[in-house]
């Protein structure tokens, strides 16, 4: 069964994103990835590879340990809501 969640970071880093979508797996690995950033632009991606959109070889921290970073605000998703986000998004290894 996967989870899914949001995550804004608040930055002032122009080329990093502003809000992660995960789908992550009952080992917390993630599984597929959404990248937001500030020009509206969403990248996803499926694989760990070598673009800069690419899923972590690391199991993702519990929500409480996300959170406890002052920069990360979590948000809870439905697997609906991913899934809409996954589909504006564009393949981050055609963009």
């Amino acid at each position: 069964m996967f989870s899914h969640f949001a995550c804004r970071w608040e930055h002032t880093l122009p080329d990093e994103p502003i809000r992660l979508f995960e789908e992550i797996d009952e080992q917390r690995m993630e599984v597929r990835k959404v990248e937001e950033y500030r020009d509206g632009r969403l990248l996803r991606t499926s694989t760990i590879n070598d673009t800069r959109t690419s899923l972590s070889s690391e199991p993702v921290p519990p929500v409480a340990e996300i959170e406890a970073q002052p920069e990360f605000t979590v948000e809870a998703l439905t697997a609906a809501q991913f899934a809409s986000a996954w589909a504006k998004a564009t393949d981050s290894t055609v963009a």
